[in-house]
């Protein structure tokens, strides 16, 4: 009875995060998404997440990158890799780059990255935005910069609940699973823009590991991308109400962060896109795991 009780619930916890789902996208209707106005491709994607990890890939792997289409995230700009690599793919997903108010700290990261984009790119890239950053600031800036670049925005909207209402409106990009982290976006438009198969690299997920709280009370993180010369720590805030973030608010986000990259999974198999982790250190679970030493792997 009692396993009967569990599985009745959360199937009726499915449907009614369906029906919100659908709700939501009703009333953010007017956020539009560019991805299927690009054509589809059918090459590999490598996104590269801005982990430590990443470090020891670039350095000991360096002809993997060679010829490959690759989509770079957050601050990569700010790198040296960026002009080395050119890389043909950008993504931002945090609402800050693109909105007055925010965290102080994500608005001096805007601005160099924004400016950053516009002194370094002398090749076509597509810059992946949330539709919500069209006209914004941000967009306009580097739009009449005259570097040749191309914006493609997609839909945030929070899509969960039920595998069949999921699906038919991640494959009209009317939302993604919850967009807690920028990698979640930037397979939602891998898998959107048709490529056949994703590898991730510089994955880590290892915030957990360097959480603290101060004599104040306060959460701490660490801060350590591969770009860094070593990790900084940050007071941890929500990122909607700009007040100090709660330990069970941390694991929260994370268990959300975690789940998401099930869903998307489980979307990517039902489009034909085999995503693989191939992040010499990750705490990821969802996809399949392989290590860049035994590159190119069995075609499936």
């Amino acid at each position: 009875m009692f396993y009967f009780l569990l599985k009745l619930q959360r199937s009726v916890e499915s449907l009614f995060q369906a029906m919100i789902s659908i709700i939501r996208v009703v009333l953010r209707f007017r956020f539009r998404s560019d991805i299927a106005k690009i054509a589809h491709v059918d090459q590999e994607l490598v996104i590269l997440a801005n982990g430590p990890s990443l470090r020891n890939d670039l350095d000991q792997y360096p002809v993997f990158f060679h010829d490959k289409q690759l989509m770079c995230v957050n601050q990569f700009v700010l790198s040296s890799e960026y002009e080395r690599l050119k890389p043909q793919w950008y993504i931002l997903l945090d609402i800050g780059f693109f909105v007055p108010k925010t965290i102080p700290r994500v608005a001096e990261v805007r601005e160099q990255v924004k400016q950053a984009i516009i002194r370094k790119t002398d090749w076509p890239i597509t810059l992946c935005c949330p539709a919500e950053g069209r006209n914004s600031p941000f967009h306009l800036e580097i739009a009449a910069s005259g570097i040749p670049v191309r914006f493609a925005f997609f839909n945030r909207t929070v899509v969960d609940g039920a595998r069949m209402v999921r699906h038919w409106l991640y494959r009209r990009q009317m939302g993604m699973p919850p967009p807690q982290n920028v990698l979640i976006g930037a397979l939602m438009a891998g898998v959107g823009y048709g490529f056949h198969d994703i590898i991730i690299l510089g994955a880590d997920h290892s915030w957990h590991q360097s959480l603290e709280v101060g004599t104040d009370g306060k959460l701490v993180s660490e801060e350590n991308h591969f770009y860094d010369k070593k990790p900084w720590k940050v007071a941890v805030q929500h990122p909607e109400t700009l007040q100090r973030a709660t330990l069970h608010d941390y694991f929260f986000n994370l268990y959300r962060t975690f789940r998401s990259y099930h869903l998307i999974n489980e979307f990517a198999v039902a489009q034909g896109t085999r995503i693989i982790n191939a992040s010499s250190v990750t705490f990821i679970d969802a996809f399949e795991r392989k290590s860049l030493a035994n590159y190119p792997w069995d075609s499936r």
